[in-house]
């Protein structure tokens, strides 16, 4: 975008604006000086943006205050200015381009005759969204906060936790027309060097439009962009932006978003949620152990049954063989149809949940399944066995942290119930082989998304997976947060500017 220097005409200035803003009735523009004074001064703001009352009271008001009993036009100036800073922090714009956008980040901004600047403060008026509990990463013990819409909210919330000089913040706007204000944040003694250039580099390569959410940078900024799991972990919880910046990730948090992402992430970070580190170190183990398996079992559980029902009852015990056969007599649908229709069932009233109002939605997806899944046991189209597999898989999948892996995980869900249905438990075990090697293969941000699983350090893995008393826990240095090796990396640094 060209620059357009402002002129030593107010009126100039004004009118250059004016066409900026055409056919926008927002725009207000006021004289600073009363009506017996012209010194030329005015200011401009967005009356939707900017808190009018306090600007009438304790911004004009004070300015003519100020000016009254004065008719000396060149010290009219010189008094608005003194007055101008001694309220705030104001910032100096020289070009027109500077003025459109901080007129629409919620400042105003005046303009003097004689003068090729204009003199920006910041009074937003707009309502945000005040501090609450989070809505997805719930706990039981541990802080309760988190983030809101508003950026520089949000960065008080972090900085309040950690004062640490080493905690350096760099903002960017991204979006042509939107503008919009992101910070990425690290603690600079910490961050690997390559991974905070690889980071800035992506972020620099962005071209779109208009940002709305978060979700849009963390598709533009991925590795792969049709892997069905998310490779940058994102967070409401500010505590958790403070353990992973300690360990050497990269944060960026955007305005109007309540979601920080966090990168490079691994495989393992999305199965374990803040909440782990409040709990004792043998109850959080415990509780990591079940995670791992209530994974697989909403990964794989459909399938399993699919496969053994259908191609090997021999390895049921024959008991268990009985029943699964008596239910199932008279059923019309193979076992697989069976799975299908409870899946997209339970799919359809789990979405329906979530666009209820809040009071009913719980109430109609609970008994929406109970009613739904009796009524199908009764009329014969599914047998027991199948309800309570579908039913348990459901459950399964609400104990994964991230809500992104979750959905992930019911995703494939469905291509394993295909290979088990035609294949047996082959078909589970080639499904269940190519889901592991596309996880060796995924990257974040050159990060390995499955590290520290198979490198030479095992303690480091782990202590990935088990978590360790606090008296064990070694603090992070800038070494350890070298999650890979350059050599090993299989993206290609480009040399870019120093943000270290």
């Amino acid at each position: 975008m060209h620059k357009v220097p402002l002129t030593t005409s107010a009126a100039m200035n004004l009118e250059q604006l004016q066409r900026c803003y055409s056919e926008n009735e927002l725009l207000s523009i006021r004289e600073l000086c009363h009506s017996d004074l012209n010194c030329g001064a005015f200011i401009v703001y967005l009356t939707i943006l900017v808190d009018e009352k306090r600007l009438n009271e304790q911004i004009v008001r004070k300015i003519k205050l100020d000016l009254s009993g004065n008719n000396d036009h060149g010290h009219a100036q010189k008094t608005i200015l003194e007055t101008l800073y001694s309220l705030g922090d104001v910032q100096v714009l020289t070009d027109m381009n500077e003025v459109v956008s901080h007129v629409a980040d919620a400042n105003f901004v005046v303009f003097m005759d004689g003068r090729t600047e204009g003199y920006a403060m910041s009074l937003p008026g707009y309502e945000t969204r005040p501090i609450g509990e989070p809505q997805l990463e719930l706990n039981v013990r541990g802080p309760r906060e988190a983030f809101s819409d508003d950026l520089q909210i949000n960065l008080g919330m972090v900085y309040r936790r950690m004062k640490s000089s080493n905690l350096k913040a760099k903002m960017v706007h991204i979006g042509q027309e939107s503008q919009t204000k992101v910070m990425i944040l690290y603690l600079a003694n910490v961050v690997d060097s390559g991974v905070l250039n690889e980071m800035m580099r992506r972020i620099d390569a962005i071209e779109i439009n208009t940002l709305v959410d978060s979700t849009q940078i963390e598709e533009l900024i991925q590795d792969s962009t049709f892997s069905p799991f998310p490779q940058i972990l994102d967070t409401e919880r500010p505590d958790r932006v403070i353990t992973a910046v300690n360990r050497g990730k990269i944060v960026i948090m955007m305005d109007g978003s309540p979601n920080a992402l966090i990168a490079p992430s691994t495989f393992f970070e999305m199965l374990h949620p803040s909440e782990d580190l409040y709990e004792r170190f043998y109850f959080a183990n415990f509780i990591r152990a079940i995670r791992l398996i209530t994974l697989f079992v909403s990964l794989m559980g459909p399938s399993l049954y699919i496969a053994l029902t259908t191609f090997h009852l021999e390895m049921i015990p024959t008991p268990l063989m009985m029943t699964f056969l008596t239910a199932k007599a008279g059923i019309p649908f193979p076992t697989f149809i069976e799975a299908v229709i409870m899946e997209l069932s339970f799919e359809i009233l789990r979405e329906a949940s979530l666009r209820l109002p809040r009071v009913v939605g719980q109430s109609v997806s609970i008994v929406g399944a109970l009613i739904i899944g009796e009524a199908a046991v009764q009329s014969g189209i599914v047998s027991r066995p199948m309800v309570i597999v579908v039913a348990m898989t459901g459950i399964a999948s609400f104990t994964i942290p991230s809500f992104s892996t979750g959905i992930s995980l019911r995703i494939l869900r469905f291509p394993l119930m295909v290979l088990a249905a035609n294949l047996g438990v082959f078909g589970v075990s080639v499904g269940l082989f190519l889901i592991v090697y596309h996880l060796c293969s995924l990257r974040s941000c050159g990060v390995l998304f499955l590290d520290p699983l198979g490198s030479d350090d095992w303690k480091k893995a782990l202590k990935e997976i088990i978590l360790f008393p606090v008296k064990f826990r070694k603090a992070t240095s800038r070494q350890e947060a070298r999650l890979v090796d350059s050599s090993k990396r299989s993206i290609h640094y480009v040399p870019t500017k120093e943000w270290d």
